[in-house]
C-alpha cells in the first residue's frame, strides 16, 4: 500500500545530512511507501533557523558604529518584540521553521508502522525522530519561556506542543506551562533513547542524533531542569565516570594555527572533530561580524580579564575584518547558489559539544557541593586553554572572587568558564536566564537600557503571526 503525506511548502530547500536535497514532487507531495522514505522525512527534523539572534541579548555584544545595525537587530538587543523582520535570523524564522521540522517528525511518526521496512531500522528511525522532536521543543520553550524554575513552571507560560499530525486546515494550539513542556519532552527523550541505533547513519554520523548527540542533549535537558544526578548520568555516558576523556575537547592550539579565518572557522566546526556532537546545517549572515551588536575590543578585555590562570587564554582571538567589532573564527560562511548568481550564505553550527559536556558536568558536581571532582573536570578543560594548562585549587578561586562560601565562588567561576567557551553561540542567553543574571545595554546615543534578573523579556515574545492566530502572547 502507498501512503501519500501532504508536506508544507517551504521557502528554502532542507538538506539530507548536510549533503543531498529532498526531492521536491511536481505535486509537491513527498509518497512515503518504505521506512527509507520516513527516514528522508524525518532529515528534514534538523532545520536551517538558528537562535542566534538571542546573542544580540546578552553581555557579550555591543553597539558597533560601522557595523549594519538593522531594525530587527536593534529589537534583539532592546529586548523588544522583533516584528519587523520575519526572515532568517528573527525569532519568528526560528519559531516557525521549529515547528515545520517537528511537524515533519510528526508526519513520519503517523506512519512509520505501517509502510514496508527492516523493523530494526524502523526502530531507529522512530528513536530519531522523538529525540529530534524533543530537541526542537527544548529550545522554543527556552527561547520564548521562562526558564525552568521548580517553584513557578507549573503557571509559567511555556509554548504549544505538537505531537500529532496537522490534520485540519485551522487547528488551534494553545501554550501549555512549562512544566507540562517538559514532561512532554522528558517523554520523547526516554522513548526516543530506547530505540536510537547508531547503526543506520553514514559517514561522520554528526548531522543526526547519533546515541552520544542524544546523551549530551538530555545532559543539557536535565541540567536545565536541575536534576544534576540525571544529568551526570548522561554526562557520564558520553565522558567516561573518571576523569573526562580530554578527547572531547578541541585543542585550539591546533585549530587556530594559519592565517586563514576560513580554515580555523572550517576546523572548529569539523565533523572530523570529536568533540563536535551534533553538527546542524543554518542558513544565516550571523557569521558576518558586520551584522548587528557584537563584541569590540573592550568586551572581550572583560570576558577574558576573569583569568585565574593568569597566562594566556586560547579562546582570546581577537580578529577585526575591517570594522571594530572582535570576534572567534567560530563560523564559516559558504554559500548555497539557487541561479547561476543567487542565492543564500549558510554555515555549519556546533550545537552540542564535549565541552559543554564537561561544564555541564562540573556544574553538577558543584551543586553537590563536590568541588574537587569539579575541579578535575576543569582541569581537562584548562590543559587545551592554557598554555601550561594551569591547576586550580579552592582556594585560589575563593580568594579571586573574593567569597567566602565554596559554591557562590565555584558557581561564578563557573559561569565566567561558561561565558569564555560559548562565547558568539548563544548559550550565554540561557546561562543569563538560569543564573537570574541582569543585563546593561547602551546604545550608539549612549542610552542605557536594563533587563533585570528574571525580567518578563527574557521570554521572548512570540511572533506576531502566532499571536493573530489565537496563540497567547508573553506579559510585558
Amino acid at each position: 500500500m502507498r501512503y501519500s503525506i501532504l508536506l508544507l511548502i517551504f521557502s528554502f530547500l532542507f538538506t539530507v545530512g548536510c549533503d543531498s536535497f529532498l526531492d521536491d514532487n511536481p505535486d509537491d507531495r513527498q509518497e512515503i511507501k518504505t521506512v527509507e522514505d520516513v527516514a528522508e522525512l524525518v532529515a528534514s527534523a534538523y532545520h536551517q533557523a538558528t537562535f542566534l539572534f538571542v546573542e544580540w541579548m546578552t553581555d557579550n555584544v555591543g553597539p558597533i558604529e560601522n557595523n549594519a545595525q538593522k531594525e530587527y537587530m536593534t529589537e534583539a538587543y532592546l529586548w523588544d518584540p522583533i516584528d519587523s523582520y520575519e526572515s532568517q535570523e528573527s525569532s519568528t524564522f526560528f519559531w516557525e521553521q521549529a515547528y515545520y521540522a517537528i511537524a515533519h517528525t510528526n508526519e513520519g511518526l503517523s506512519v512509520i508502522d505501517k509502510v514496508e521496512g527492516d523493523d530494526n531500522l524502523r526502530k531507529a528511525i522512530k528513536g530519531e525522530a522523538l529525540i529530534a522532536r524533543a530537541y526542537s521543543h527544548f529550545l522554543l520553550v527556552n527561547v520564548f519561556a521562562k526558564h525552568y524554575n521548580l517553584k513557578t513552571s507549573n503557571n509559567d507560560l511555556g509554548i504549544p506542543f505538537s505531537d500529532e499530525v496537522e490534520d485540519e486546515l485551522f487547528k488551534k494550539y494553545t501554550r501549555l506551562s512549562v512544566q507540562e513542556v517538559y514532561d512532554l519532552i522528558e517523554r520523547d527523550i526516554k522513548d526516543g533513547l530506547k530505540l536510537l541505533s547508531d547503526d543506520y547513519f553514514a559517514g561522520s554520523k554528526k548531522y543526526h542524533f547519533t546515541r552520544e548527540a542524544a546523551y549530551a542533549f538530555a545532559a543539557r535537558f536535565y541540567l536545565f531542569k536541575q536534576e544534576y544526578d540525571k544529568c551526570k548520568f548522561y554526562c557520564d555516558k558520553i565522558l567516561g565516570s573518571g576523569s573526562a576523556n580530554p578527547a572531547y575537547v578541541r585543542d585550539l592550539n591546533q585549530i587556530y594555527q594559519g592565517t586563514s579565518f576560513s580554515s580555523m572557522a572550517s576546523k572548529f566546526s569539523s565533523p572530523d572533530e570529536l568533540s563536535n556532537i551534533l553538527l546542524i546545517r543554518k542558513e544565516s549572515f550571523y557569521a558576518r561580524a558586520n551584522y548587528g551588536y557584537r563584541s569590540d575590543a573592550d568586551k572581550f578585555t572583560e570576558i577574558f580579564s576573569n583569568n585565574i590562570q593568569k597566562e594566556f587564554d586560547n579562546r582570546d582571538q581577537r580578529w577585526n575584518l575591517g570594522t571594530y567589532a572582535v570576534f572567534s573564527p567560530k563560523y564559516d560562511e559558504l554559500f548555497q547558489y539557487t541561479t547561476s548568481n543567487t542565492g543564500y550564505p549558510y554555515f555549519i553550527q556546533t550545537e552540542l559539544r564535549g565541552e559543554e559536556v564537561i561544564l555541564n558536568r562540573m556544574e553538577c558536581m558543584i551543586m553537590e557541593g563536590n568541588y574537587t571532582k569539579a575541579l578535575d573536570d576543569y582541569h581537562v578543560l584548562a590543559e587545551k586553554r592554557y598554555e601550561s594548562g594551569g591547576i586550580l585549587v579552592l582556594d585560589s578561586i575563593k580568594k579571586f572572587y573574593s567569597k567566602e562560601d565554596a559554591k557562590e565562588a565555584m558557581i561564578s567561576f563557573l559561569i565566567d568558564e561558561r561565558r569564555k567557551e560559548f562565547l558568539d553561540e548563544g548559550l550565554r542567553w540561557f546561562d543569563i536566564k538560569r543564573f537570574a543574571l541582569s543585563v546593561q545595554h547602551t546604545t550608539l546615543n549612549e542610552e542605557s537600557f536594563h533587563l533585570a534578573a528574571n525580567d518578563n523579556k527574557t521570554a521572548v515574545q512570540i511572533p506576531q503571526k502566532a499571536i493573530t492566530n489565537g496563540i497567547t502572547p508573553n506579559p510585558r
